[in-house]
């Protein structure tokens, strides 16, 4: 029998809870380790690093907040 698994914490920027697939969610450095950000703080960033440089903004994967196979974790 197999399940899944989701990993919940808070946004590194905005502190909202937020539930993610840790191999796929969007991250940024924080003190030397990589922490989850949400959407919104993601697209944030993207304004902020890519496009206000004219610079593509980066896509999130589309399972970065969705559930993943235990087995893959």
């Amino acid at each position: 029998m197999s399940g899944y698994a989701i990993v919940h914490s808070k946004c590194a920027a905005c502190s909202a809870i937020i539930s993610y697939n840790p191999h796929r969610v969007p991250s940024v450095i924080v003190s030397g380790r990589r922490e989850a950000i949400c959407p919104a703080c993601h697209a944030r960033w993207n304004e902020i690093h890519r496009t206000s440089k004219g610079l593509e903004p980066l896509s999130i994967h589309p399972d970065a907040y969705k559930p993943i196979p235990e087995n893959e974790l």
